[in-house]
């Protein structure tokens, strides 16, 4: 995983051709962590967790899904904020970093229903991922806004 966040620092750096902009790769941690931890959560058997009849009721799972989803795309977006890059190429970014989590979020539940026990493949849990997805981009972007209004 390092590997693959040292090789888009260096074709950022080319590409912008500003030396000030410095990915710092502990600014990643927080999102590392929170991906190994979502992914240990996604592939948990399903008789892990409980079966109670009021957390079927309001939909707990779908909730879990859309905060997670939320927490990855802003925690692997946020680093890439303090850069002076212009915004347009901050908000690419973004709806890459969007775009790829959308895709593990469908990659799970493939994964759930082929491999995880007790786990099944559900549209609804895409969608609850795609919409934490949307809510952690804009959220990022209004930490843009916010960010360069203060600068």
């Amino acid at each position: 995983m390092v590997f693959g966040i040292g090789c888009v620092r260096e074709m950022l750096d080319r590409q912008l051709n500003q030396p000030e902009m410095k990915i710092v790769l502990k600014s990643f941690l927080p999102g590392c962590i929170a991906f190994v931890l979502a992914t240990i959560l996604f592939c948990l058997p399903g008789n892990e967790f409980p079966q109670q009849d009021w957390l079927a009721r309001i939909h707990f799972d779908k909730w879990v899904h859309v905060c997670l989803f939320i927490l990855l795309v802003a925690l692997w977006s946020l680093p890439f904020i303090p850069r002076r890059n212009g915004n347009s190429i901050t908000r690419n970014i973004f709806i890459a970093v969007t775009l790829v989590f959308v895709l593990y979020g469908v990659a799970i539940e493939f994964i759930q229903a082929a491999f995880i026990p007790f786990r099944s493949f559900g549209i609804d849990d895409m969608l609850a991922d795609a919409i934490g997805c949307g809510i952690g981009y804009l959220f990022s972007k209004w930490q843009l806004t916010k960010f360069n209004h203060n600068a």
